[in-house]
């Protein structure tokens, strides 16, 4: 009996004494260490190694419009080139010294023959094309407001709307190789990356506005940039969260 009592008593000690540990384990890990939130930058590298494209010619960008705005084209891609060399990670031919024989077609930028002589006219390693479509559209949104009802003597909610003018724009670009025609890269914006540009009133209605080059630099500068770091090696900022 006694035998068994101090066995039992032993036991419970050894039970109590891991207990303890454990719970001043808990209680050191707890004081002694902290949670911090933050952003850090991480390098990312380029969607495709453009190690060997130290030259490159921005094309026109074509309007897929049934009406095409040649300007437009030609913003897009002067909004590629200049990022391209704030990036100064490549030499990008200057807009005047692109005199090529003869006018390209939209059908044209797939064909790699075609390509490939683009490319040797200009004295390029890879050529940027692409195409794009900017557009606008109008759309009743309703809305609720409260109006004094002096018959009931109190606010009823009225339902009412407004026409609402809404932009949209496509872009697709490609990176090709100058010396075999092919496609090396090619980008379109995700669904979560198309931007989208409203505004509304009445007044609106006379103008078109996706004749503006403002509203189409806000709409493509964007895509445009998304492109152009998808194409060098950059620094984005990542959430972490720190043990210390």
């Amino acid at each position: 009996m006694t035998t068994n009592i101090s066995s039992f008593t032993s036991n419970t000690v050894n039970w109590l004494i891991r207990f303890g540990l454990f719970f001043l384990m808990i209680i050191c890990f707890t004081c002694c260490y902290s949670t911090e939130s933050v952003n850090i930058k991480v390098k990312v590298g380029s969607k495709v190694d453009m190690k060997k494209y130290n030259t490159i010619a921005v094309l026109d960008f074509f309007d897929k419009k049934s009406k095409p705005n040649e300007d437009q084209g030609k913003l897009i891609a002067r909004m590629i080139r200049k990022q391209l060399k704030n990036s100064k990670e490549f030499q990008i031919l200057d807009e005047h010294n692109m005199n090529l024989d003869t006018d390209i077609h939209e059908d044209e930028i797939i064909d790699p023959v075609i390509l490939v002589s683009l490319g040797s006219q200009l004295g390029v390693d890879a050529l940027i094309v692409g195409e794009f479509e900017f557009s606008q559209r109008y759309q009743t949104v309703p809305y609720i407001v409260d109006r004094y009802s002096s018959s009931e003597k109190k606010y009823i909610p009225e339902g009412r709307s407004y026409i609402q003018r809404m932009y949209s724009f496509t872009f697709h670009a490609k990176v090709i190789d100058s010396a075999t025609g092919e496609t090396v890269y090619e980008y379109t914006p995700r669904t979560d990356e198309k931007p989208e540009y409203r505004s509304s009133g009445l007044g609106l209605l006379l103008s078109d506005g996706s004749s503006d080059p403002a509203n189409l630099r806000a709409m493509a500068v964007k895509p445009v940039t998304n492109f152009v770091i998808s194409l060098i090696p950059h620094y984005e900022r990542e959430h972490r969260v720190l043990v210390k």
